[in-house]
């Protein structure tokens, strides 16, 4: 049996999560009040990634615990928890710079917080050339650069399509081979894109397809956020005239793509740690964005761009840097293009741009995709991981950080902070669809901790119309603070792929639950196979979440007589 869908999501959809702390270290103080959870103060580990190197750029890996400082918000906290990750040095006498890429021996200790990268594949700026050799270089770094540890989640963008995200953070380097593998050969449902496709209809009874308002993806976001650049004020948003605008006017493609990952990054603020974003693309035209200046300054000619769309881009660089992503742009623009066309109209500036700002490196000219990859395994597989306990406020304010080492001529590089969780009642759309899809496809949500409960399977009725029921058995004086007010049950059905086969929904009040004798009981019809099923319950108030599921295997039907 493959792995069931629990357990092939993992941690990007924690990306809109609550907190970046381990949740077994977390001592929450709840109090109740008039039916309501009031989330005080909890005590959290916070994590976080270091990378230290000397002055030619060589990773220092003989660093202790002693030899670093912390500072939260301007106060320095006591180190508790410390982890070195490493590559083996070459050997002497090779002039190769970096590190080997060869894999030492497994540490002994707990691995506290593993790499995670994003393959991400941009399909409106390139060519078909070029989305081949990214897809050759994606599956060369799945093949023999990841660690066993390493969690990979994949992710597209196109103009009309928005961001799609296809694979969630995984150590199940297989899976997401297997969806790079598929592109331009097949089309692929994205696991987290097929719940929530099933979840919207189960809402609202409308065909996620044709809702506009709400995209077909987790990270697209409403397009009434396409703005119409001031051009025409009677910018409509239908799919044929947005068809129209992207390609008559550049400036409006180029919004879309800086609001599409500002959003990403706003979405991944809440994962701990570095998110190294491997990014495929020829890059935004840097004269759309900052225009081309005539020489000795004669506004008669040239352009100063478009300052909507710069002030979007920059706003995505300042999103992507408090979010702690780290970009790393293989440009897939043809290596003789600059011969035949101004630089300044191509996308070169614009990746390097993007990865200064945000702390990682541009590598051109996609086909020496090997060296590249392998620069980029040098540049992430040597870290340190720093845990200190805080006390946070569910208030969503940014956490400054500042990380100092004691031994002299060290650059180092951390992330320069973290959001606090903040309260339910204040996730917008987007964090409350991420917040179910944890609890779904998360062994080990990450945005709380739920409450276990059993879930069997029951006889089905004789008639053949369903051959799967189940009944969630709730421990209601157990879960008497999830079923305070309204709360939501979700039931799904994950096939062997993880993917969702099928997913009904009820809305219930406390008042109800309390009187039922058997609080939610389920049916489906399906296929002869091996379901991972799941009964969720959230309360849509407050988002305290009781989780219960089992697995089940469906024979085929025997003929009557």
């Amino acid at each position: 049996m493959k792995s069931t869908a629990p357990g092939l999501a993992a941690l990007f959809l924690t990306m809109a999560a609550l907190a970046v702390s381990l949740p077994a270290l977390r001592l929450e103080h709840e109090q109740q009040e008039k039916a309501e959870i009031r989330h005080e103060v909890t005590v959290t580990l916070k994590l976080v990634q270091v990378f230290v190197v000397d002055k030619k750029g060589n990773p220092i890996v003989d660093l202790t615990k002693d030899d670093f400082r912390v500072f939260d918000n301007g106060k320095e906290h006591v180190i508790t928890e410390f982890e070195k990750h490493t590559l083996r040095r070459p050997a002497q006498g090779t002039e190769e710079r970096g590190m080997s890429l060869e894999e030492p021996p497994p540490l002994p200790s707990r691995n506290l917080m593993p790499r995670k990268f994003f393959l991400f594949f941009d399909f409106a700026y390139n060519t078909p050339k070029g989305l081949r050799k990214a897809k050759e270089a994606a599956l060369h770094f799945i093949d023999s650069r990841l660690r066993p540890t390493d969690e990979v989640g994949v992710l597209s963008y196109s103009g009309l399509e928005g961001l799609d995200l296809w694979e969630s953070l995984t150590a199940d380097h297989q899976k997401v081979r297997e969806v790079v593998d598929a592109f331009g050969l097949k089309r692929l449902s994205g696991r987290v894109e097929n719940l929530q496709e099933k979840y919207y209809a189960a809402v609202t009874g409308q065909n996620p397809a044709d809702a506009g308002a709400w995209g077909r993806a987790t990270l697209r976001g409403p397009e009434k956020r396409l703005p119409d650049m001031g051009a025409r004020p009677d910018f409509d948003s239908s799919l044929e005239l947005r068809s129209w605008k992207f390609a008559e006017k550049g400036e409006l493609h180029a919004v879309a793509f800086a609001d599409r990952i500002t959003d990403l990054a706003k979405a991944l603020r809440y994962i701990p740690g570095q998110k190294n974003i491997v990014l495929f693309s020829s890059g935004v035209p840097y004269s759309l964005i900052y225009g081309i200046q005539a020489p000795y300054g004669d506004v008669r000619f040239g352009s100063f761009g478009n300052s909507l769309l710069k002030q979007r881009y920059e706003d995505m660089l300042s999103e992507l840097t408090a979010a702690n992503c780290i970009i790393y742009a293989l440009d897939t623009e043809d290596a003789g293009a600059s011969l035949k066309k101004e630089t300044r109209t191509m996308g070169v500036f614009t990746l390097q741009k993007l990865t200064n700002d945000t702390g990682g490196q541009y590598f051109g000219n996609i086909n020496r995709y090997a060296e590249h990859i392998e620069r980029i395994q040098n540049l992430t597989g040597c870290y340190y991981v720093l845990g200190y306990p805080v006390d946070e406020k569910w208030d969503g304010a940014f956490h400054p950080i500042r990380v100092e080492v004691s031994r002299p001529d060290c650059e180092v590089h951390a992330q320069k902070g973290y959001y606090n969780p903040k309260l339910f009642k204040e996730y917008n759309e987007l964090e409350r669809m991420l917040h179910l899809v944890d609890l779904a496809l998360n062994e080990d949500p990450v945005y709380q901790t739920p409450i276990r409960f059993t879930v069997k399977r029951r006889p089905c009725p004789a008639d053949g119309t369903v051959n799967l029921c189940i009944s969630a058995e709730l421990p209601l004086e157990k879960i008497s603070e999830v079923i305070q007010g309204r709360v939501e049950i979700v039931s799904l059905v994950f096939d062997e792929d993880g993917n969702t086969i099928d997913l009904k929904r009820q809305e219930r009040t406390s008042a109800e639950l309390s009187k039922m004798r058997a609080p939610h009981d389920a049916e489906f019809k399906l296929a002869p196979g091996t379901y991972e099923c799941r009964v969720i319950i959230r309360n849509l108030e407050t988002g305290r979440g009781a989780v219960g599921g089992l697995t089940v295997t469906i024979e085929n039907e025997r003929p009557s007589g």
